[in-house]
């Protein structure tokens, strides 16, 4: 799909490239692609314990609770919090180099969760995945966005935000076939590894890659910063700004950033939730394997939620390229009202099949969502803030959305429903609202994100 995308684009962006510096369209679409694949292991990475639900409360003792904690709260108390200085440090020093060390870190992270024997013990690994993982976004959005002129930055972030989508998809797909070749065993025997129990093989196998694409972001070029930066408040030369400088950027244009991080975190506690639990509510309202209910649940994830975020990205660049500024706000408005019914008709459907199609579809919408929100905030700040934007910005969607979502659904199922089978209740009852939450905070960010917009890219080319 990326290649595609490239080889449409190719010929423009060779006649511009050396009119404004941008590099060629394959240098351009090689950077998207090796972060794509960072992005897809961190997401691995991150959610291959929602395959796990069952093998690590039976070892540890646990309730759907602490597991959630470990899921969310573990994962990015330290993943946000890092976040905010790593953002700043993203907008001075060589990103490449941080991200291949961000993706070393959480890899090894991640296998060490494999050698846990206690719930502390997992809870401090899960924390390092979070350290490992927070230098990942800033980067990332701040590299692509100076890599492609503001016209196209949509569909190329669009295609790195589908990650989210086709990471959740294959850590369920690749979690299920770990589950399938082990089965119902306990324990494993791997090489080097020796033997360990199930769920603690399958963090060391989705672990290892990342000791091969550490490596092999080492190969991309820095990108030549966007140094726009005269905007009022900020002062024009990058290297001699004060974080009390960058931070009066944010505080004077509160009115665009609070209610439009606020939207997106409350849809991400809706996405994150459902990509937590979606596997187990196959498993205990159908009673699917659990290797099963991944590989299908998976798969749809993968078609629909990266094909969400990607077209979504394209729709928004063309409708703002059309003349409607806040195309990307408004699509997002639209696409979450069609994310709602679909969600309560896929855990209402009464059969397995129906209720695949519905929730499968239901991420095509949640990826518009979701993978729009990272580009709006690129769209409001000049580049030599962008880390710090990007850090900000999943600072409030992590510790809202990860932290909040699988724990609430957990919490809902059981204090409010009192049974581990009542998932088809407590998925809806916490993620309708919150859509609805974030709708009409979209409807609030609009007017200050257009003139925000405007404002910003009043003497630059779009």
């Amino acid at each position: 799909m990326i290649e595609e995308i490239a080889l449409s684009h190719r010929k423009e962006a060779a006649a511009e490239a050396h009119v404004d510096g941008y590099p060629p369209a394959p240098m351009a679409w090689y950077l998207v692609g090796v972060l794509v694949v960072g992005a897809v292991l961190s997401f691995v990475d991150r959610q291959i314990l929602a395959l796990l639900v069952q093998p690590v409360r039976r070892d540890l003792g646990i309730s759907d609770t602490a597991l959630s904690i470990l899921q969310g709260f573990a994962f990015t108390i330290l993943y946000s919090l890092v976040g905010l200085p790593l953002g700043r440090h993203v907008d001075r020093a060589n990103r490449r180099n941080l991200v291949a060390v961000g993706v070393l870190f959480w890899s090894l992270a991640t296998m060490g969760c494999g050698f846990a024997q206690s719930y502390a013990q997992l809870f401090v690994m899960r924390i390092g995945v979070g350290i490992g993982e927070a230098v990942l976004a800033p980067a990332a959005y701040s590299m692509i966005s100076d890599t492609f002129r503001p016209k196209r930055r949509g569909t190329a972030l669009g295609v790195y935000s589908s990650a989210i989508y086709l990471g959740a998809g294959a850590a369920v797909v690749i979690g299920g076939a770990v589950l399938a070749l082990i089965r119902e065993r306990t324990e494993v025997a791997l090489p080097v590894f020796g033997v360990v129990r199930s769920w603690q093989a399958a963090f060391l196998c989705v672990g290892l890659p990342g000791l091969v694409v550490a490596p092999l972001v080492l190969t991309l070029r820095e990108p030549r910063r966007d140094g726009a930066r005269a905007l009022r408040g900020v002062p024009a030369t990058q290297d001699g700004a004060t974080h009390r400088e960058d931070l009066r950027y944010f505080v004077e244009h509160r009115s665009a950033f609070a209610p439009q991080c606020a939207a997106y975190a409350f849809t991400a506690l809706a996405a994150y939730g459902i990509a937590t639990w979606a596997p187990t509510f196959f498993v205990r309202t159908y009673h699917m394997t659990p290797a099963d209910a991944a590989l299908r649940y998976g798969a749809a994830v993968c078609v629909f939620g990266t094909s969400g975020g990607v077209l979504g990205g394209i729709a928004a660049d063309k409708w703002l390229a059309a003349g409607r500024a806040d195309a990307r706000i408004t699509l997002s408005i639209i696409a979450a009202l069609c994310w709602i019914p679909l969600i309560v008709g896929g855990t209402h459907a009464g059969n397995a099949r129906t209720s695949l199609a519905l929730l499968g579809l239901a991420s095509f919408f949640s990826g518009v969502v979701n993978c729009l929100g990272p580009t709006t905030i690129q769209d409001i700040v000049p580049g030599a803030l962008r880390g710090q934007a990007t850090a900000l910005f999943f600072f409030v969607l992590n510790l809202f959305g990860i932290g909040l979502g699988p724990t609430a659904i957990a919490l809902v199922t059981d204090h409010v429903f009192h049974e581990d089978a009542a998932l088809y209740h407590s998925i809806p009852t916490v993620t309708v609202p919150a859509i609805l939450a974030g709708v009409m905070l979209f409807v609030v960010a609009r007017k200050p994100y257009r003139a925000l917009r405007a404002e910003l890219y009043a003497t630059r080319p779009r």
